[in-house]
């Protein structure tokens, strides 16, 4: 593919291609650097390209009829002096073992060849098809079959899967999913347990699937929560989505009650305060739990609210009153009544963790048009919250306890539950700080968080930099910087294609990266279609509208 010119270092050198390496070197791709003295091979990573032609240089002798379009380039191109220069990273020598330090540099004339994965796998990542906890990825840009191992080890250090809308991130987090279902384990394959918030539908294929034909590599099964008005509560499989309240403290349900209320646009704190303390007051007086309280019993905390206010010195003002028993009738209403989110013994509990991740289950909760209709934002945000702070405490037991549990947590539209207040104001999210406490904490539980967002500038700091696994699609100029600051930083050349990158390609990134440097691979295919994500515009059209 090229030679190496002079100048070479331990880090970098500076190849020429051939005329073959012109037509088939893309940024990006990995090649291998043949020393013939030193006998050793040297995997490279090409950072950026560059055309070289010596009657097209700035400011040369023909500068002047180049202005005047009278320059027959096509004879120039013939007798020019013409070549492409490829600037190389090293990343590491081959060895049995896989890769170890550059400590000579290639010497001037080394060879830059394609690589094999198929035969070289061994040399270049200490791993192989078959091996235990490796999962194959994809395959390396430039190349028609070779795919990147990744590390299951690494899983609990979190994931982030960015990109723009089309870019293809949902496809390649199913594609993931795929591949988690089939981790080799010396004796077999195995899955990991994965629960996803599914904002648009894009993995209900797997669901369907496996209603239809009772596999998916080796999940026990694939489950679908949806809200009790969903028409498909109904179907194979399928259960309805209710949590209990209990899981939160006062404050915790008065903010939600009263930013509910408002929309999360507005807060209220003199409301908040009031309603918390007649919350935790009433709870004190007669033993019930939160649940009970706001269901079945919510005539004492009127009772109790009614009393706060009445009188002179009373504590809470007779129209904070008034607006906080306006906020608990909205509440009751909606959760309780309408939506029936709120249930004494809720689908989503302890017990419901605990089945989970004993056997491996594909678990989604659809919060797609067709699984939760019309239901707000601020009612998904709830549903979040509840369940992290279930999954941090029942984590946290089976790590007391010794048992060894794990649980993959992806989260599709991250940034409607762990915002970052100054780019993204949604007003509040009662899951973020609980979903901060996962990423900084839940790696030791093996708890594994995966978010995916078009928007990662959108999405808490706090929680950004404890992703350690990237999957960066296609993305916005402005979430350039953050991804490059939060993922340590990327090779120039690859960051800037980030805004470029087409369809179905991404840079791997991070911890379960095996080979250590940031890659460019094209995502595989998945095994089931996915056809929730294909549209049919012109089909419908010729359905519904064509004429004669």
């Amino acid at each position: 593919m090229g030679i190496v010119l002079s100048g070479a270092t331990t880090t970098s050198a500076v190849a020429q291609l051939t005329r073959r390496g012109e037509d088939v070197v893309l940024e990006g791709m990995l090649l291998v650097i043949s020393c013939r003295r030193s006998g050793q091979r040297i995997l490279a990573r090409v950072d950026s390209l560059r055309p070289v032609n010596d009657f097209f240089r700035e400011g040369d002798v023909w500068s002047s009829v180049r202005r005047l379009g009278e320059l027959e380039e096509s004879l120039l191109e013939e007798v020019a002096r013409q070549y492409t220069l490829a600037e190389l990273t090293l990343i590491g020598v081959l060895g049995e073992k896989g890769l170890g330090s550059v400590r000579r540099p290639p010497a001037p004339g080394a060879r830059v060849l394609m690589l094999d994965i198929a035969k070289e796998a061994k040399e270049l990542f200490g791993a192989e098809p078959g091996t235990p906890g490796i999962v194959w990825y994809g395959t390396l840009a430039g190349y028609e079959n070779a795919p990147i191992p990744l590390n299951v080890e690494n899983i609990t250090m979190h994931m982030g899967v960015f990109g723009e809308t089309g870019s293809g991130k949902s496809y390649g987090v199913g594609y993931l999913i795929e591949l988690l279902s089939r981790i080799p384990v010396g004796d077999g394959e195995a899955a990991i347990p994965i629960l996803v918030i599914d904002a648009n539908g894009d993995y209900l294929d797997y669901h369907r699937h496996f209603v239809e034909h009772g596999e998916l590599g080796a999940f026990r099964g694939v489950m679908r929560l949806v809200f009790s008005i969903s028409r498909a509560a109904n179907e194979p499989l399928t259960h309805v989505l209710t949590i209990g309240l209990d899981e939160f403290t006062a404050r915790d349900l008065a903010e939600f009650i009263v930013g509910y209320k408002y929309g999360g646009l507005e807060f209220n704190e003199l409301q908040v305060s009031a309603l918390e303390r007649t919350l935790r007051e009433v709870v004190e007086e007669t033993g019930y739990s939160y649940t009970e309280l706001l269901t079945s019993r919510i005539d004492l905390v009127y009772a109790k609210l009614n009393e706060l206010s009445t009188g002179r010195g009373a504590p809470v003002h007779h129209q904070t009153a008034k607006a906080v028993r306006t906020a608990l009738e909205k509440f009751e209403n909606d959760l309780v009544e309408q939506y029936k989110v709120v249930d004494r013994k809720p689908m989503l509990s302890s017990s419901f963790v605990d089945k989970i991740t004993k056997e491996p289950w594909l678990v989604l909760i659809d919060f797609s048009p067709e699984g939760s209709p019309g239901i707000p934002l601020p009612v998904k945000q709830l549903v979040v919250g509840y369940l992290t702070r279930v999954l941090y405490r029942q984590f946290t037991e089976y790590k007391v306890r010794g048992d060894e549990r794990y649980l993959l947590f992806v989260i599709e539209e991250a940034q409607n539950y762990a915002p970052n207040p100054r780019n993204y104001p949604l007003g509040w999210s009662i899951a973020r700080d609980y979903l901060a406490l996962i990423a900084t904490q839940g790696r030791k539980f093996g708890l594994s968080l995966c978010l995916v967002s078009q928007r990662p500038a959108f999405i808490d700091p706090v929680v950004l930099s404890m992703l350690n696994t990237w999957f960066i699609h296609r993305v916005a100029p402005e979430d350039v910087p953050y991804i490059a600051r939060a993922s340590g930083g990327l090779p120039q050349g690859l960051e800037k294609r980030l805004t470029s990158l087409p369809r179905g390609v991404a840079v791997v990134a991070g911890q379960m990266n095996i080979l250590g440097v940031p890659l460019l691979v094209e995502v595989g295919r998945r095994r089931v279609s996915h056809a929730m994500g294909r549209p049919r515009v012109v089909e419908t059209l010729r359905r519904l509208y064509r004429s004669g």
